[in-house]
């Protein structure tokens, strides 16, 4: 596992204490999420639990990508540190990289690391490593550079800089705004947070790209509905054979293909794909070009689902690994709660079912440990109407449940019916009959309560 140590350091500007879990080895084959943590600057880095302000300690580090033949070492001017004792620093880092190599996996480079003078020189080394030229670099520096220069405008005069800087405004510049904004929700800066998203969506609004961007949402979301319904018409006994009939009628139309896909991936299996050939060979002449090109659309939107939720379950994968392996299991998960969403709980449920299965009790307490702390971080993180919504749906029976909505559903009005609505169209793509019975009572009731008032 990465090397990895505890210290606490005063915050820089409240003074309080802060703890921060500091990393010397960064191993981008056995830990991705670290190399992540790197290039996004949240490596080495806490937030102040007082006030809020992000706290980085500097610290020599090693960073080895076996894959890339990658190996970086960097240790901070600042720290002073005279040659040997950098040396020595090096040196140490150097053996806990090869002690964890497989057995051949030794080569030439790991005699000579490469060496970073200061931090941003190491990233930059990682990314011309990953295929980022220097103009693509400075490009990237140039749009945070204009991201920040919207976060400090006064509100009067955004409009007018979304104007000025309009054709700047691409989906490059706001990939970079969401990292951005990724960046600052994992540290939990809600505040912060909340005023970029808000900029962001006046950008959206404001911008020539931005509109672009809602005509194309707006017209995928009518895509899909169009494709739920035609779904919803087969009745809920469709398979296959109808799914099947339902592409082939969709024929040249790859926007609703590709709906169809996000609708229905699992119904797309090996026999479907089988089904579809045979249903090209039978077809006409003239129909069967058309066929085909439906089958090579189908297959790569399949491919490309799957390949997204390889992607998901990989990232859950890792960090739950970095969880388990954390000393302070709660600061990593609070760090991360934007990415604690329902991959993240497959995985973790799925490792424990697994860790039971096997009779493993040690994996199986520490794994349902972290499922009380992802679920305690989960439910704080709540807005209060779903937490109360949460706490109805675990209430032991329906007359608690009525009892607690008689006596606090006054508290949130009608916006308690709205949490219901949208929590309900999140569990509908679940298979969760049950919860949604569940909750269409809690509704029903809630609804019944608020129409007394």
């Amino acid at each position: 596992m990465p090397k990895a140590s505890q210290t606490t350091i005063p915050c820089a500007q409240c003074r309080q204490p802060v703890r921060v879990t500091i990393q010397s080895l960064i191993d981008a084959g056995q830990d991705p999420q670290a190399k992540i943590g790197l290039l996004s600057g949240r490596l080495n880095n806490a937030v102040c639990p007082a006030c809020g302000t992000p706290n980085a300690v500097m610290a020599p580090m090693m960073y080895h990508d076996a894959s890339k033949e990658l190996l970086i070492s960097f240790v901070p001017m600042e720290l002073g540190l005279p040659k040997d004792a950098q040396e020595k620093v090096i040196g140490e880092l150097m053996r806990e990289v090869t002690s964890s190599l497989p057995q051949g996996g030794f080569k030439a480079y790991l005699l000579q690391p490469r060496q970073a003078l200061t931090m941003q020189g190491l990233i930059d080394q990682v990314l011309q490593a990953d295929g980022i030229t220097p103009e693509m670099m400075e490009s990237q520096r140039a749009r945070v550079r204009l991201v920040e220069q919207f976060l400090q405008a006064p509100d009067d005069l955004l409009p007018g800089l979304i104007q000025q800087h309009d054709a700047q405004i691409d989906a490059q510049f706001m990939q970079t705004m969401t990292l951005i904004l990724q960046q600052i929700m994992a540290e939990g800066r809600q505040a912060a947070a909340q005023r970029v998203a808000e900029i962001q969506n006046q950008i959206v609004e404001q911008s020539t790209f931005g509109k672009q961007l809602m005509a194309q949402a707006q017209a995928q979301e009518e895509t899909i509905q169009l494709v739920a319904d035609d779904l919803n018409a087969l009745g809920e006994q469709a398979g296959r054979a109808e799914v099947l009939g339902l592409a082939l009628s969709y024929a040249g139309d790859e926007q609703r293909l590709q709906a169809l896909v996000g609708l229905v991936r699992p119904l797309m299996d090996y026999q479907f794909f089988q089904d579809l050939t045979a249903a090209i060979d039978k077809a006409s002449a003239d129909d069967r070009a058309r066929f085909e090109a439906t089958r090579e659309a189908l297959l790569a939107f399949t491919a490309m689902v799957d390949q997204q939720a390889q992607a998901a379950v990989a990232e859950a994968v890792g960090l739950l690994q970095e969880i388990l392996a954390s000393s302070e299991p709660d600061t990593v998960i609070e760090e991360n709660v934007p990415y604690l969403d329902n991959t993240f709980m497959q995985v973790l449920t799925a490792n424990i079912q697994e860790a039971t299965r096997r009779n493993d009790l040690n994996a199986s307490s520490r794994l349902k440990d972290v499922y009380q702390r992802v679920m305690s971080a989960l439910s704080a993180n709540m807005p209060p109407e779903l937490r109360f919504v949460n706490e109805l749906l675990n209430a032991p029976g329906p007359e608690q449940a009525r009892q607690l909505i008689a006596e606090r559903a006054k508290e949130f009005g009608p916006g308690l019916l709205e949490a219901i609505d949208i929590l309900g169209q999140q569990i509908q793509g679940q298979g969760s009959p049950a919860v949604l019975e569940k909750l269409a009572f809690i509704r029903g009731e809630i609804a019944e309560s608020l129409a007394s008032w």
